[in-house]
């Protein structure tokens, strides 16, 4: 007999969760739009459910459980059974079959992360070409749970924090999950529709030596060997960003780095980092983060 496809649970979508959970979530990211982190917070009695496979890598984090809770689950075809803790997580990738029972009421935090994320995540951190997140089953991790608390209160507080100490909590986990729950494909894969990974990396190390620079489309396109409008494209298909979106985004990260980690005045760190001047970086650092480069590094 065939097996049943899986159910498809999309994260990005408000309600994208209710086939598995139907009883909804106590707390959710969507009124905040948190953009490619999608996290929700669940007290849920005894349950169970089917098949099912998320579009995003999936993080339970549990935070009330009773010492006698039992969990049984089965992640792409392999049996896993055992009693759950406060801070032990699970981890699914995304796109792998997954279902799950459990005994007892208890409070838990689904953390769902976009895959191109965690892979360009993966292209700026490491020097390999390919990484995979692994599944893992109630596993103690204090950073993640941590984490997973720190983000719940985030929406609790209704962005007290501001999107910065979100993108910092975020680039933590990722680099977390990078280290311990992660491991290198056997071969290099190009991104469906998109370079490889590989050659990303490449255009990717290109535009970051020449950040303060204004280079033109063709420059870059030419070191993927395509044309402007083929590169923008794939660029665009492998990132989820337009080149230039990109080359942005790589600046303001920067100049974070400087402002938190540098002496340099905020009219040097704009000109190091490609804008024209202070207030360009400001306007741009405001949409972005919702912050100024002053209000950056007063947090040091």
């Amino acid at each position: 007999m065939l097996e049943r496809r899986p159910v498809a649970i999309d994260f990005a979508q408000e309600g994208g969760t209710l086939q598995m959970h139907p009883l909804g979530a106590l707390l959710s990211s969507h009124d905040q739009n948190w953009g490619d982190v999608y996290l929700q917070y669940y007290h849920y009695p005894p349950d169970e459910f089917s098949r099912v496979a998320f579009k995003q890598h999936l993080i339970v984090i549990h935070t009330e459980v009773s010492p006698s809770v039992h969990i049984e689950q089965r992640t792409d075809g392999h049996l896993e059974t055992g009693q759950l803790g406060i801070g032990d997580i699970i981890i699914i990738p995304a796109d792998v079959p997954y279902n799950a029972r459990w005994d007892l009421e208890h409070g838990f935090i689904l953390l769902g992360l976009e895959p191109k994320t965690f892979a360009y995540h993966a292209l700026r951190k490491i020097e390999k070409d390919s990484i995979e997140l692994t599944p893992h089953f109630a596993k103690a991790d204090p950073l993640i749970h941590g984490i997973g608390l720190a983000l719940k209160t985030e929406i609790e507080s209704n962005g007290l924090g501001g999107r910065l100490y979100r993108d910092a909590l975020t680039s933590t986990l990722l680099s977390h999950l990078l280290r311990h729950y992660s491991a290198q494909k056997p071969e290099i894969q190009a991104l469906k529709g998109g370079l490889s990974r590989s050659k990303l990396k490449q255009v990717i190390d290109y535009m970051t030596d020449h950040l303060s620079e204004d280079l033109p489309m063709q420059a870059i396109a030419e070191q993927a060997g395509m044309s402007q409008s083929h590169f923008f494209s794939v660029f665009r298909q492998s990132t989820g960003l337009s080149p230039h979106q990109y080359r942005l985004r790589q600046r303001i990260e920067r100049a974070q780095e400087l402002l938190l980690h540098s002496e340099l005045s905020i009219a040097e760190i704009s000109i190091s980092v490609g804008f024209y001047d202070q207030s360009h970086l400001a306007r741009h650092m405001r949409r972005l983060l919702g912050v100024t480069p002053k209000q950056v590094r007063q947090r040091v």
